[in-house]
C-alpha cells in the first residue's frame, strides 16, 4: 500500500505483542512558564536533569514508536535540540513530537526543531480566541500563536497540531477549534480533562452536559470526515463521552505498558499524573502496571495507545497516507 512503511508496521506489531510502549513521553522538565487552570505545573521546581545520552539509554530500553518531548515546558531546556538529535539518531522512533504552549516558539526555533528531527509540533490551545490567554495566564499568547502559524509555509504548517483539553468550560468550543485549525492550515487533536492534576472536579463535564458533549463529539467526527484535519480517533472521541458519563472514570488504565513517562532525571513513571521513580521498564510493569486499578483519566495519550488494534492500524494507515500526499 503506497505511503505505508511496512517495516514500521512490523515494529508496531512487535511492540503490541511484547507489551512495549507505543508512546514514551519525555518530560524534559517539570518547570513551566504558564499557570494553566487545568494543570498543577507553573511553580518553580528544583530538579535533576538527565543528559541527552542518559535519555538515549532509556529510549533504547523502551523502543517506543512515538517519542514526545514534553514537560512542563520543554522549550525551557537549553539542550533540547541535542536531545532531539540524539534520540532520533540513536533510538529511531517512528515519530518525534514536541508538546509546547507556544510562548517561547519562534520561526527560527521551529526551523531548528524540524532540522533536529521533530516531526510534529503540538501547540496547546484551550479556546479559539483570546480567552486562551487568561486560561494559560500568558498575556498575548493567542496572538503569538496565530502570528507564528501565519508566518510558516503551508507545508510546514501541516506539522503543527493544536491540542485542546476538553472540560466543562470549553467543550462547546471544540468544533470552533477544529474550524480555526482548518483556517490556519494545521491539524487538531483533543483530550479529556482529569482532576488528577488539580483535584478540581468542577471542570469535569457532568450531568446534563454529557449528552450535549456527545452531540459535540458527533459533530467533530462529521467535520473530520469532511476535512481530515482532526487527528483524534473516532474511538477515542466516543470513549471521552463514556469517561465523562461515568463521572470521570473509564476502565483499567494500561499505563506503563502502552504508554510511559520518562521523568526529567531519566527515571520512569507510568504517566504524568502518577509520578514515580522506577529505574527500568520491567520494574515499572511489575511494581505498577500489573497491579494498577486507576481509571481516573482519559488523556489523549491514554486513549490513543489503548485503542483496539483495528483502530490503531486503521487510523495510522490513514494518517500516513495523508502525510504522503502533503
Amino acid at each position: 500500500m503506497e505511503g505505508v512503511p511496512w517495516s514500521l508496521a512490523g515494529k508496531a506489531v512487535a511492540s503490541y505483542v511484547l507489551r512495549r510502549p507505543w508512546c514514551a513521553s519525555f518530560e524534559l522538565t517539570h518547570n513551566c512558564n504558564a499557570r494553566c487552570h487545568h494543570c498543577h505545573r507553573g511553580e518553580h521546581v528544583a530538579e535533576s536533569l538527565a543528559t541527552p545520552q542518559k535519555l538515549l539509554e532509556v529510549c533504547r530500553e523502551l523502543r517506543p514508536l512515538v517519542a514526545i518531548m514534553s514537560g512542563g515546558e520543554p522549550l525551557l531546556r537549553p539542550d533540547l535540540l541535542e536531545i532531539v538529535r540524539t534520540l532520533k539518531a540513536g533510538c529511531a522512533p517512528l515519530r518525534a513530537f514536541l508538546n509546547t504552549n507556544g510562548a517561547l516558539l519562534t520561526h527560527a526555533r521551529f526551523d531548528e526543531l524540524v532540522g533536529a528531527g521533530v516531526d510534529e509540533v503540538l501547540v496547546s490551545l484551550d479556546y479559539p480566541d483570546e480567552r486562551h490567554d487568561g486560561f494559560r495566564e500568558i498575556p498575548g499568547l493567542f496572538g503569538r500563536i496565530r502570528a507564528l502559524l501565519a508566518g510558516l509555509p503551508a507545508r510546514e504548517r501541516r506539522r503543527v497540531v493544536l491540542t485542546t483539553v476538553l472540560h466543562a468550560e470549553n467543550f462547546r468550543e471544540a468544533l470552533a477549534v477544529a474550524r480555526l485549525a482548518l483556517d490556519w492550515g494545521v491539524n487538531a487533536n483533543f483530550s479529556a480533562y482529569t482532576p488528577l492534576r488539580t483535584n478540581d472536579a468542577s471542570l469535569l463535564i457532568a450531568g446534563d452536559d454529557v449528552p450535549v458533549f456527545g452531540e459535540v463529539v458527533e459533530e467533530l467526527i462529521a467535520f473530520k470526515r469532511g476535512h481530515g484535519n482532526v487527528l483524534t480517533s473516532d474511538w477515542v472521541l466516543r470513549q471521552m463521552v463514556r469517561f465523562f458519563g461515568n463521572g470521570g472514570r473509564l476502565g483499567r488504565c494500561r499505563a506503563g505498558e502502552r504508554m510511559v513517562v520518562v521523568n526529567p532525571d531519566g527515571t520512569l513513571s507510568p504517566c504524568g499524573l502518577l509520578v514515580r521513580d522506577y529505574r527500568t521498564h520491567g520494574e515499572l510493569k511489575r511494581e505498577f502496571t500489573d497491579h494498577n486499578e486507576c481509571a481516573a483519566c482519559y488523556t489523549s495519550t491514554r486513549g490513543n495507545s489503548e485503542r483496539p488494534a483495528r483502530y490503531i492500524f486503521g487510523d495510522h494507515i490513514g494518517y500516513l497516507r495523508r502525510r504522503a500526499e502533503d
